[in-house]
């Protein structure tokens, strides 16, 4: 055969085989898609598109190293703004979670700063209110409250470009004040941070941070979780190092699996393993670490090795004025076509699989078949909310099947009003199993019964013998189905549960009494880092 007709089916082959990795990648049979470009890659090693796709779909993998040695040899072989932009982005995910890196803070030497101020507290916030109302913001907030209560002077401070501004006309101010509470805003509005890499942003967050410090002057650090978890906690070393002050790490979740959907490689990628060893190097870095549950703290000491002696545990609570029992709006039930059946709800974000809500979805399908009445409120808001309306309507549950996406903050507890039972149907997965929610504490304040998937974090919530809430099996239609059943036949059990319950979260539940407990741990803190400078 002539070389160029064998150049030509050598190249044929190749595109054949790039768009069937393409197909197989969609598919998400990434590592079919893997073998086909490695054989394209054989057959035709200067293909840069083969070579794009291959660094694409590792890094979608979460194999890291392979990622960053394709995307680098793409980026130095073709250096076009596209392949450039793929080696910077993986290769700062490389970097932020690499051992030997550190932001620095440059500039202004910490033995000029001037003298912290006494009881002053500089938190170290990844987003704030007003302008995000989830349960991140509410739990922020209500810290910062409490506090202030326990006599100390909170200030905030937040990620930089936060918050984004609604449009390129609008404004958006350097502060806000929230019940007195100060919050600071770093470049507020400031789009172009999107082009910024991940290491880059760290060490953007770092920079800008210490201005807040020198400005704020506070004696101690409380750095909570941020958008990966550690990388807040990162800064938190970087400025207590700088400036020398105590610091403290809230460890609000854990986000090692949060960067991919795919349960295959969630928690057994490299990139795993890489996020989980920073999160580990954070927690061991701070003076004392806070979380929100027992299964976090075991967690904590056990997995990630932290000195049992640092870690606290200080749950989330709820707001008593703004949760109580009130009476359901007929209006709104008629509104909502819930009227004559018994509501399944869950208020929480549509973002993640952990949530279960199509666990949820199945079991009401399933109880509708058996001629049981009831019907799903779902209120929140999310990326996987369409899958999850398409999968209600293949389940036939119609109007029975509520998506009542986002509603106003004020307006939250009618929504828990309008539910006969609140199901927290959690799955299996690495956070689900460990992290508490504040949902529930909510419903318990207003007396609405409560139904959680049997996972450690929402057992330790149904209490010892259970007497808080009812529990089904993780992941199981069938569990749940059962159990709503067992409990509409015995609705004297739900009451009996609700009124326990509402009881146990107004005595032990406060976001008042977690001033005293925060106040405790920076005092420890103080004291350990203190040690330490010795």
């Amino acid at each position: 055969m002539p070389k160029g007709s064998r150049r030509a089916a050598r190249l044929a082959i190749t595109y054949a085989e790039t768009a069937a990795a393409v197909r197989r990648d969609k598919e998400r049979r990434h590592e079919d898609a893997l073998r086909l470009l490695q054989d394209a890659a054989r057959r035709s090693p200067k293909d840069m598109r083969v070579a794009r796709l291959r660094a694409q779909v590792l890094a979608r993998t979460g194999q890291l190293s392979d990622a960053v040695a394709e995307a680098s040899r793409l980026a130095l072989t073709a250096p076009s703004s596209k392949n450039i932009r793929l080696q910077r982005a993986v290769q700062g995910r490389y970097v932020e979670t690499d051992a030997a890196w550190r932001p620095r803070v440059p500039g202004v030497h910490p033995a000029r700063l001037p003298e912290p101020l006494p009881g002053r507290v500089l938190y170290l916030a990844k987003e704030s209110m007003p302008h995000r109302n989830n349960g991140y913001c509410t739990r922020t907030h209500e810290t910062l409250l409490a506090v202030r209560g326990a006599g100390r002077d909170p200030v905030a401070v937040t990620l930089p470009g936060f918050p984004a501004a609604a449009d390129e006309n609008q404004a958006v101010g350097p502060t806000s004040r929230v019940d007195d509470i100060e919050y600071h805003h770093v470049m507020p509005g400031a789009g172009q941070l999107s082009a910024v890499t991940w290491e880059e942003y760290v060490q953007l967050t770092t920079t800008t941070f210490a201005r807040q410090v020198a400005r704020v002057r506070p004696e101690v650090l409380h750095a909570g979780s941020g958008h990966r978890g550690y990388d807040l906690g990162v800064v938190g070393q970087a400025l207590s190092d700088w400036a020398g002050l105590p610091w403290i790490y809230e460890v609000r979740s854990f986000f090692e699996t949060t960067w991919t959907a795919d349960e295959r490689y969630a928690e057994h990628a490299e990139y795993y393993r890489r996020r989980f060893a920073a999160e580990t190097r954070a927690m061991l870095a701070a003076d004392a670490v806070v979380t929100l549950s027992g299964p976090m703290r075991e967690e904590i000491v056990h997995a990630h090795a932290v000195p049992e002696d640092k870690v606290f545990v200080i749950p989330n609570a709820v707001d008593l004025d703004r949760f109580e029992p009130r009476p359901r709006s007929e209006q709104l039930r008629k509104e909502l076509g819930l009227d004559g059946t018994f509501v399944l709800g869950y208020i929480s974000n549509l973002d993640h699989f952990r949530e279960g809500q199509e666990v949820l979805l199945e079991a009401a399908a399933r109880l509708r078949s058996q001629g049981l009445p009831v019907s799903v409120l779902l209120v929140g808001e999310g990326r996987r909310r369409a899958a999850l309306e398409a999968q209600a309507q293949e389940l036939g549950l119609g109007p029975a099947a509520v998506f009542a996406g986002s509603v106003p903050f004020d307006e939250v507890p009618d929504w828990y009003a309008q539910i006969d039972l609140f199901v927290v149907p959690r799955v299996p997965e690495r956070a689900g199993r460990m992290v508490s929610p504040m949902k529930p504490f909510e419903a318990m304040a207003m007396e609405v019964p409560v139904l959680v998937s049997d996972l450690p974090a929402l057992v330790e919530i149904a209490g010892e013998g259970l007497g808080r809430a009812s529990v089904f099996q993780a992941g199981s239609a069938q569990s749940l189905a059962e159990t709503v059943t067992w409990l509409t036949d015995h609705p004297e059990e739900l009451m009996k549960k609700a009124a326990e319950a509402a009881e146990w979260v107004r005595r032990e539940r406060t976001w008042a009494g977690n001033g005293q407990a925060f106040d405790a741990v920076y005092r420890f803190a103080a004291e350990r880092y203190a040690e330490r400078a010795r």
